[in-house]
């Protein structure tokens, strides 16, 4: 009975050891986004970039305001939701944050405070991290691997500057980052796609594009999961298996997606129903007798108020000016710029003089250029391997991998060939969503070139990978100070204009 015993509780041991490894990755994960995304979030006490707009639509959601916007409305939604959550302004007078569309530092009452501002997005890009670890590991099985690449997003300086803020942008890629890792869970070793896939698939690709627009290029992933599904049917010419399952399959997809992308719009507009004098956007008389009556939630009302919200976000793309690198301060760039880094921009500063030195303190969006350029090399090999199949045939030594590389690839190109497209100006921080398609990239090839040593244990991989990681923790730390606002001189600055790309400029 005693031996017994201890054969038993011998073998529970490595079971529990093995259970305590697997944890120990994201465990180390979360601490580092904590560390780097979370701690002090609140800070700088100010607004910088679009929080002057996104902070006065929360506020408007809050408290039941109209207003319309070039955005969808579920961003700010989960952004007056953190606001709601902690009310930490709950005492405070925030009523002028209602009469403007764009509020001024000094508008907001003293004392404000951004802890539930930007409490969603700070939580939205920690989980962002861990479903990147989710996915990378179902992809590739390889743990270290995994965590090694999913701790890049949490160390890079631009990523973590806008996780830091209420803006769109770390809401979104949680979501978009969710739909990958469910795409990849679909796609496991063993497993089979149903159904019930491509209703979740579209749920989390409809919650992305209702955060901005830009989310629209995960709409390669529905065909990815059917390709995938249903290749075998499609290689043995068996088109009617496959085109029954497509019958089935595009419905579970687009119903749910365009469930969440309206029923986005009308949760707004059956809430926000109260008008402040002379800001009716040009609504149409329809829509503001909907909103006098407190009708909206109707089907008339809501197609009133969706008609003229769709028609003002496309009005205002329209008037927004086209990229001007002539005009003195113009903070946009050529979307070519963005896998270098440029254009950076200065969101906010403050300089004061210390002991006769002057001083500034910054919010800085700049990259962490090592991962960038890790990012855009690893497409360039990643687009050579694609060719080298296609155009000459090259044989494929892991097709797993191979497939992966294909689709993370076609997303990064689409989302730019999308992108070249529009006239109007923009900026370094479109490119964030891109970016984590290109980390994910890097990834799969690091797999695809090197997995079968990491799978065999060898060391040099293994401290390769390590390598890789203190690299990207050096550089972020010392553009960290551009990341948290820590006083840097001009010669400082000057130090870390590493690209002329990059045009970053030190405040004077």
């Amino acid at each position: 009975m005693t031996a017994a015993s201890d054969s038993t509780a011998s073998e529970a041991q490595p079971h529990a050891a093995n259970r305590a490894v697997r944890w120990l990755a994201p465990l180390l994960l979360l601490c580092l986004s904590i560390l780097t995304i979370g701690t002090h979030y609140w800070t700088p006490t100010s607004l910088f970039w679009d929080e002057n707009y996104h902070v006065t639509s929360a506020q408007k959601h809050i408290a039941g305001v109209m207003y319309m916007e070039s955005h969808p409305p579920l961003g700010k939604m989960l952004i007056a939701l953190g606001e709601a959550v902690l009310a930490p302004n709950a005492q405070r007078d925030t009523s002028a944050l209602l009469r403007t569309d764009r509020v001024e530092q000094a508008q907001l009452p003293p004392g404000y405070s951004f802890a539930g501002m930007r409490l969603v997005s700070v939580v939205s890009m920690i989980a962002t991290v861990l479903l990147l670890y989710a996915t990378l590991l179902l992809i590739t099985g390889q743990r270290l691997l995994a965590f090694v690449f999913a701790a890049l997003p949490a160390l890079d300086n631009a990523l973590v500057v806008h996780a830091r803020s209420a803006m769109l942008e770390g809401i979104q890629l949680a979501f978009a980052l969710g739909a990958i890792c469910l795409l990849a869970f679909s796609l496991r070793r063993g497993g089979r796609v149903r159904l019930r896939h491509y209703v979740g698939l579209g749920t989390l690709v409809g919650l992305t594009i209702a955060v901005k627009l830009n989310g629209a290029v995960l709409l390669l992933l529905p065909v990815a999961l059917f390709l995938a599904d249903q290749w075998p049917a499609l290689r043995a010419s068996r088109w009617k298996a496959a085109a029954r399952r497509l019958l089935a399959a595009v419905p579970a997809f687009c119903l749910p997606a365009l469930l969440v992308f309206f029923g986005s719009f009308y949760v707004f507009i059956a809430t926000a129903t109260d008008v402040i004098p002379g800001r009716t956007y040009k609504a149409s008389a329809e829509y503001l007798q909907h909103l006098r009556d407190h009708t909206t939630w109707t089907p008339s009302g809501f197609h009133a108020g969706l008609r003229d919200h769709l028609r003002y976000m496309a009005e205002y793309a329209d008037g927004v000016p086209r990229l001007d690198v002539c005009k003195p301060g113009e903070n946009g760039s050529h979307a070519t710029q963005w896998p270098l880094g440029g254009k950076t921009i200065n969101y906010r500063w403050s300089r004061e003089v210390v002991k006769g030195v002057s001083v500034v303190e910054y919010t800085y969006l700049v990259s962490n250029a090592l991962v960038w350029l890790a990012v855009l090399a690893g497409i360039a090999l990643s687009c050579a391997l694609v060719l080298g199949r296609m155009v000459f045939g090259h044989a494929v030594t892991c097709p797993r991998d191979f497939h992966w590389l294909a689709l993370f690839t076609s997303l990064y190109l689409a989302y730019f060939v999308a992108i070249l497209q529009i006239e109007r100006v923009m900026y370094l921080y479109h490119y964030l969503l891109p970016l984590m398609f290109g980390i994910a990239n890097l990834a799969v090839l690091w797999n695809y070139l090197f997995g079968d040593g990491l799978a065999a244990g060898r060391w040099q991989p293994r401290i390769n990978l390590l390598l890789l990681l203190l690299l990207a923790a050096a550089v972020f730390a010392y553009f960290a100070p551009l990341t948290y606002g820590w006083p840097l001189t001009t010669a400082q600055m000057e130090q870390r204009l590493w690209f002329d790309v990059w045009r970053l400029e030190p405040v004077r």
